[in-house]
């Protein structure tokens, strides 16, 4: 599209374009810039901010001139940090936090990342606003998961402005922090400490009903810098079928326990698969032990999830939040209705004691 063709262009201000023209939220959302409800926006450019936000100029402009006469083209954004109801709420960092979730494992591969997407797409969609730290700061997956190529920019005073989904999750990762998807981060327990903390205390995450932290597997320095560094109001414990998974992720009840922290639920992933021709369940990693792990954690079992050939796919492509099921769906609903009542006793027993 060509200069003069523009109705957009690039020295417009972020604000006026999203008050004149509403829908170009989408586009703002697609392209991963999230200083569209920010103190920033009120005078940043669409170029300053795409280059804050090493985001191509261009094919933004094109799409957000492109929206004006076929705004069917993009996803609508339903809920999250891009239609805050008040300008300029996103300013602060760690005091709009409502409530932080722990999403541990205790054992690497049984789609910890995959449950913390879901879980806070699941939320998203019920009108909560959502962000996610990605606090696997030596393995992150969460942005490649939902697409997201952009980079934070810096608000006043240094601090980070997290880089926004297409459908309003507020997220941040050390993938945002490095040259290239492949580049390893080297980093001793003490420097990935400071990065957790720096992510929670440094980050405008403004207006957060649930803020869900994304942790590694183990019980060693990243999980304990959260658990004790980080007001968790509460804890999902993820894990799959398999005997040795289970026998592993018991020792992420251990931490909870120590660290007095709720288990508000158990999510079972991997359960099963469904074969494609005859439409029967495998139980590919043996029977389901997401009962009796949710009876050592003396806690709900929130959902037992499928392994799920289109969930993969849609992974691989970074549109995982196109995803859902009726399993996901009951992620979110049974942590709506049981994980915040344990919440809301262990507060009371806290104020009790």
């Amino acid at each position: 599209m060509s200069e003069n063709s523009r109705t957009i262009t690039p020295e417009l201000v972020i604000k006026n374009i999203v008050e004149t023209w509403p829908d170009t939220v989408r586009v703002f959302a697609k392209h991963g810039l999230g200083c569209v409800t920010c103190s920033v926006a009120s005078f940043d450019t669409v170029e300053r901010g795409a280059k804050s936000h090493k985001v191509p100029v261009e094919p933004l402009l094109d799409d957000l001139n492109l929206v004006l006469a076929r705004p069917e083209l993009f996803p609508e954004v339903k809920t999250g940090g891009l239609s805050s109801d008040v300008l300029g709420t996103d300013d602060t960092t760690t005091s709009g936090i409502k409530n932080i979730i722990a999403i541990v494992s205790g054992k690497g591969g049984v789609g910890k990342s995959f449950v913390t997407s879901m879980l806070a797409i699941g939320l998203n969609r019920l009108g909560f606003r959502v962000g996610i730290l990605d606090a696997d700061i030596t393995g992150p997956s969460i942005p490649r998961s939902f697409g997201i190529t952009a980079r934070p920019a810096e608000g006043e005073g240094g601090k980070i402005i997290p880089v926004i989904s297409g459908q309003g999750i507020k997220v941040i990762s050390s993938l945002f922090f490095v040259e290239t998807e492949d580049t390893p981060i080297i980093w001793r327990g003490p420097l990935i400490a400071k990065m957790i903390k720096d992510f929670y205390g440094s980050t405008l995450w403004g207006s957060l009903d649930y803020l869900l932290v994304d942790l590694p597997p183990g019980t060693s320095d990243a999980p304990l810098t959260v658990m004790q560094s980080l007001p968790v109001n509460g804890i999902v414990l993820v894990s799959s079928p398999q005997q040795l998974a289970t026998s592993i992720v018991r020792k992420a009840i251990g931490l909870a326990d120590k660290l007095h922290t709720p288990i508000v639920g158990v999510a079972e992933n991997m359960s099963w698969l469904t074969l494609p021709e005859s439409g029967k369940k495998m139980n590919l990693f043996g029977p389901s032990r997401a009962a009796d792990l949710a009876a050592a954690a003396n806690a709900p079992v929130l959902a037992t999830m499928p392994l799920d050939p289109r969930a993969a796919e849609l992974i691989d492509a970074g549109r995982i939040e196109e995803y859902n099921s009726v399993e996901t769906d009951a992620l979110a609903g049974n942590f709506l209705v049981e994980g915040r009542a344990r919440m809301r006793r262990q507060n009371l027993s806290i104020s009790i004691n």
